[in-house]
């Protein structure tokens, strides 16, 4: 074996354990301050969602300043109009939930202790309000909701770090987005100007697929989220369900993580409907957030997102629970945008230097362009020339067509044209950084 080859094997090997204990460091650090993690990580949500406003008031004039704060107060005044809209509503159904708790409570424990009986098991003793008082009794629970709670002992303080956590995500998310979005420009200038030269126009085609990519999901997955749980409490509300507009609500926000939205919403509306007395109303529940879901998957996302990253349902459940078991909740919001954003670097990577392809074709390979139902969304199809398009948005459709961004992007350093395969052959809009 040649020296040369020797050299190569031992840099991977040592470039393979750096990226190990790199990872494992950062992880370490990453859970010592992870109470600033869930902030930043809205504010980033906040960049994705509002960009596109902002660059829109950059094309009318405004200053950049002022564009970021414009689309800031229009979001919040948009949240505060359905706040006011739904709290009243929100605020009665609390209420009766309240009151009517103790009768849920007992049918809910005899319909257990029944489900049970069925089985040949006896679970009325562990029901009782006896058996419940037993457990609160009990120093090792007591210990146990102590640092739940307050954080005593070795405990966490669940309760207050999450409490500490949304007064942070509410006070401090929206000022670091407004200070993202005012020095965006700067922050892509000094991202091209960290990359060597020799690797600037590569940088800028794959991080102008990256945050695209993530742009595109963060703007989807709210506005599906926000359709569905519109339809699942007009839905609830149509069969006269109990509690109908906390469990749309709820199945809208849960339709942020994959397969979760739906399932728990219309198991949840399940429950309401047969703790109810009404075992009609319950399967009509069910039914209504089968066809949600059916409508949401072949309609409403291919009409919102167009365009995806391939990603299989076992990485996507694979993502989620690893995303979980590391970072909880956070981790499973971030989970799948996370590994499509790998996938992209990773596989460009793979593709380019090993297999030799182009950066458009290694683009091509990662990406699936969904077509809209035509009868339903009314929308020509696009033909075979417009299909190539990777994104579906107005900034990546304006590069491809050869016109710069209205706010103002970092072209990379103009390089004699050499004819080798890792450049592409289409797609203006890897020459800027989104």
């Amino acid at each position: 074996m040649s020296t040369d080859r020797l050299r190569r094997i031992a840099l991977i090997v040592w470039i393979t354990v750096g990226s190990i204990l790199l990872f494992a460091m950062f992880l370490y650090v990453a859970g010592l301050i992870r109470i600033i993690w869930l902030p930043v990580v809205f504010a980033a949500g906040l960049v994705f969602l509002l960009e596109p406003t902002v660059r829109a008031f950059d094309r009318v004039g405004f200053r950049r300043v002022f564009s970021a704060f414009f689309a800031l107060i229009a979001l919040a005044g948009f949240v505060i109009a359905i706040v006011v809209l739904v709290l009243p509503t929100i605020r009665d159904q609390a209420t009766e939930f309240i009151e009517r708790l103790p009768e849920l409570w007992t049918a809910l424990t005899d319909w257990i202790g029944n489900v049970a009986a069925r089985l040949g098991y006896d679970v009325d003793e562990l029901l009782t309000q006896e058996a419940l008082e037993e457990w609160l009794n009990d120093p090792a629970n007591q210990e146990t909701l102590q640092n739940l709670i307050f954080g005593f002992g070795a405990g966490a303080g669940t309760v207050i770090r999450g409490v500490t956590e949304a007064i942070l995500v509410v006070g401090l998310a929206p000022v670091l987005a407004l200070y993202v979005l005012i020095d965006l420009e700067k922050y892509r200038e000094q991202a091209l100007e960290l990359t060597p030269p020799q690797h600037r126009e590569e940088f800028a085609f794959v991080g102008a697929e990256v945050l695209a990519s993530l742009g595109s999901f963060v703007r989807g997955q709210l506005l599906v989220a926000f359709i569905v749980g519109v339809a699942s409490s007009i839905g609830m509300w149509a069969i006269d369900l109990p509690f109908w507009l906390l469990i749309g609500m709820l199945a809208g926000i849960l339709n942020l993580i994959p397969f979760l939205g739906p399932v728990v919403g219309g198991a949840l509306a399940a429950v309401v409907g047969l703790l109810n007395g009404d075992v009609t109303q319950s399967v009509w529940a069910v039914v209504i957030f089968t066809l949600i879901q059916q409508v949401d998957n072949h309609v409403i996302t291919p009409l919102v997102q167009r365009t995806r990253v391939k990603l299989s349902p076992f990485v996507i459940v694979l993502a989620l629970i690893i995303g979980g078991s590391l970072a909880g909740l956070l981790g499973v919001l971030i989970a799948v945008p996370v590994t499509a954003a790998v996938r992209i670097i990773l596989g460009h990577l793979w593709r380019t230097r090993v297999l030799g392809q182009s950066w458009q074709e290694a683009s091509d390979a990662m990406f699936e362009v969904t077509e809209p139902p035509e009868r339903i969304a009314g929308i020509r199809r696009r033909g075979a020339d417009s299909q190539s398009r990777l994104f579906d948005t107005s900034e990546m459709q304006s590069w491809q067509q050869g016109d710069a961004p209205p706010s103002g992007g970092v072209k990379s350093e103009p390089k004699p044209e050499t004819p080798t395969e890792s450049k592409p052959t289409t797609g203006k809009h890897s020459e800027e950084l989104y």
